[in-house]
């Protein structure tokens, strides 16, 4: 990261001033604070904030706030920094507007590494907002114009071919903003865990709350703050209009109707994925069993020729053998007769051998067309040289 880069560390205690500032001050421009009222008072432009939450006057969560009305149309990466590291602080962090949390003893690494992250996504979020604001205003104008349902309608539209989980949740952050919410959603399914926000990936801090909330229930509520839980899909509302009864209502209605069209889809997706994947074991395994079958098969005629040269010449040799044995004509006639009979059943057998190894492959070549629609690119077509 640039020098340039100016980092505010707001803390009460001036060793753990210096620590920060000995740890980030190679690579960043530090400004040390030791309250949160003549860091607000100051109006310094930073690019990310250390802020302490236990502190004489104002405390990390209100100094948050603070700065978030302040700055309506930038926000400043704030990384919490403190010795209490609970699922409570966690999400009262989360709603003064945090975006991580860093716990004290802080490890070097750790905290640099998290720095460097904020800055990185701050940097990329001001690129993608320049980029398509006028884009993402024309497109929700047009959805909010439908109205609330209206929200949902064009959600289940877009969603209803979608094989993409990340184009899931990122259309579920897209009809909340429609309705004018902010939050993050979560979309667990067989392929991993994705987190997104209006600026697509969530932060750290908000993937951490929403870990902690998706086992709490269907629906419930935190002041303005609200989450919707389904089994594969988490809505976590950090806005709701907790002064306004009746809209709070028809929104938690609309959010549970489109958590729940978004879990359909996300199992939907899953039980695609699954066949997908149990198909192509079935194909590899079919493909195992071919080449087994096939070198069986070769074995199989290769003792069969083999075996039946050799039976051939012993039965052969027998009976040009049978008039040194001092036999008389009746015997030998016998003798001859029961080899000339016993040479028809082996042939016969051998015959039988050959059939048995073609009905198997009739049954083999069977299975295969069975398992061969659609192919692994899913043209729908089988694939090439399959004949067994």
């Amino acid at each position: 990261m640039s020098k340039f880069q100016r980092i505010a560390v707001i803390d009460d205690s001036a060793p753990q001033r210096l620590i920060l500032a000995k740890l980030l001050g190679s690579d960043h421009e530090i400004l040390e604070f030791a309250s949160g009222e003549a860091f607000l008072a100051s109006a310094q432009t930073v690019d990310a904030v250390l802020l302490d939450i236990e502190m004489p006057g104002l405390n990390g969560y209100q100094i948050c706030q603070r700065l978030r009305q302040t700055e309506p149309d930038r926000r400043t990466p704030v990384i919490f920094v403190s010795a209490h590291d609970s699922p409570p602080e966690r999400v009262a962090a989360y709603e003064a507007g945090g975006d991580d949390f860093v716990t004290k003893p802080i490890s070097a690494s750790e905290l640099r590494h998290k720095v460097a992250t904020a800055l990185g996504v701050q940097a990329r979020m001001r690129d993608l907002y320049a980029q398509s604001s006028t884009a993402r205003q024309v497109a929700f104008t047009a959805m909010t114009s439908m109205g609330d349902l209206g929200a949902i309608i064009e959600f289940m539209r877009q969603t209803a071919g979608s094989r993409d989980y990340a184009s899931l949740a990122n259309d579920l952050v897209g009809a909340m903003t429609a309705w004018g919410l902010q939050g993050a959603v979560q979309v667990r399914c067989i392929s991993g865990v994705f987190n997104r926000t209006a600026g697509e990936h969530a932060s750290p801090l908000q993937a951490s709350v929403m870990e902690n909330v998706r086992d709490m229930g269907r629906i419930f509520e935190m002041g303005s703050c609200a989450v919707v839980n389904f089994s594969h899909v988490s809505l976590l509302v950090q806005n709701l209009p907790s002064d306004d009864a009746d809209k709070v209502g028809r929104l938690r209605d609309h959010l549970a109707l489109l958590g729940e069209s978004a879990d359909a889809r996300v199992s939907a997706l899953d039980a695609v994925k699954r066949q997908n994947e149990q198909r192509l074991e079935i194909l590899d395994t079919l493909q195992e069993l071919r080449n087994l079958v096939q070198n069986l098969t070769q074995r199989a005629e290769d003792n069969h020729t083999a075996t039946q040269n050799r039976v051939v010449e012993l039965l052969d040799a027998v009976q040009r053998s049978l008039s040194n044995l001092g036999l008389t004509e009746i015997q030998e006639d016998y003798v001859r007769e029961m080899v000339r009979a016993g040479k028809d059943d082996l042939l016969n057998c051998f015959e039988e051998a050959q059939l048995i190894e073609q009905e198997f492959g009739g049954i083999f070549l069977r299975l295969r067309k069975l398992s061969a629609s659609p192919d692994r690119s899913g043209s729908g077509h089988a694939d090439a040289g399959d004949g067994f």
